[in-house]
């Protein structure tokens, strides 16, 4: 069976590959999948493509070229083996690689409810990535929530803040179309850091800092303005993956302030929890309680993909969610 999917060839290059899907006669629990959309990621992937991320330098370590991005995808079962538990026709979630079609073991897929469109389904990897924060450091009720960081990642954790208690959940950036976009997600203040510093905004809290803030960048200057911005016995949860190593004063933003720094990498939550925590993802999304429509800013067909790396790269003001359609 013949597919396509996209590569990473060199830096600031995608393509679309043609590749074989093996055709032989399906074993017990495999099942073919069609791909209906897939999300690009602006944090791993892009990083990737720029040749950004962390390890290009580290001897084999898998940031290299020839790279397959990808690890949000919805499809359908089009084929089914023996005693597989998903019949065809079972719209599906799995982290494989961007490409059109594949053949997968059963246990490796998440069935998406019928009631819940594969438009809201593909987010539920960025959901869990952004859930990590809360599950390496619960928001406590009424606690006053910053986020820095209003892409797609940092946008969810400001909701999940909200629903998870928070008093008030304020997300701040730089790119004002990015918390017009948290705004219509529901996240309760935005704070534009282009028209002020960190500290002015915080005057709103009436405090000196945040009891709990996320960093959901992953850039030097964001990770020590939210040290900063957090309050004395408070907690700083790095969410974003830092591609550089950054300096920071650890006696007065850390030491004297007795901060719990927390690195909130997804590989850091067990996967029992993981599993867990499916229903409770599907259901937020399904009943919308956690809000992705807003974040969607282009549709795009597969094969345009390469159009779409550039752009999230080249205009931060309007690239934000993109989602890629399988024909």
């Amino acid at each position: 069976m013949r597919a396509e999917r996209l590569v990473f060839t060199a830096r600031g290059r995608c393509e679309v590959d043609a590749f074989e899907v093996p055709d032989a006669r399906l074993g017990a629990g495999e099942v073919v999948v069609r791909s209906v959309v897939s999300l690009l990621s602006p944090g791993t992937e892009l990083a990737i493509f720029t040749h950004n991320h962390r390890g290009f330098d580290v001897p084999d370590h898998w940031a290299r070229y020839p790279w397959f991005p990808g690890y949000a995808t919805v499809g359908v079962v089009v084929d089914a083996g023996e005693r597989s538990p998903l019949p065809t026709g079972t719209l599906v979630f799995h982290r494989m690689p961007h490409a059109s079609l594949y053949r997968l073991p059963a246990d490796w897929l998440i069935p998406i409810p019928a009631s819940l469109a594969p438009d809201r389904a593909v987010f539920f990897m960025l959901v869990q990535v952004a859930m990590t924060a809360m599950r390496r450091a619960p928001v406590r009720f009424g606690e006053q929530v910053v986020v820095l960081g209003q892409g797609m990642v940092g946008n969810l954790a400001a909701q999940l803040a909200r629903e998870a208690g928070a008093r008030s959940v304020a997300g701040a950036d730089l790119v004002a179309s990015r918390l017009a976009i948290a705004q219509r997600c529901g996240v309760e203040r935005q704070w534009n850091l282009a028209d002020r510093p960190l500290e002015s905004w915080l005057e709103e809290l009436g405090s000196p800092g945040a009891s709990y803030v996320v960093e959901a960048v992953g850039a030097g200057p964001s990770v020590d303005a939210a040290l900063k911005a957090t309050a004395s016995g408070g907690r700083c949860v790095l969410l974003g993956s830092t591609q550089v190593t950054l300096e920071f004063d650890p006696y007065f933003d850390v030491h004297k302030k007795g901060l719990d720094v927390v690195g909130a990498h997804e590989d850091t939550v067990d996967a029992e929890t993981r599993r867990r925590d499916r229903p409770f993802i599907l259901d937020l999304l399904g009943r919308e309680r956690v809000r992705v429509d807003p974040l969607l800013t282009h549709r795009l067909p597969f094969a345009d993909a390469p159009r779409a790396y550039e752009g999230l790269r080249d205009d931060k003001e309007h690239w934000l969610g993109v989602l890629l359609e399988h024909g």
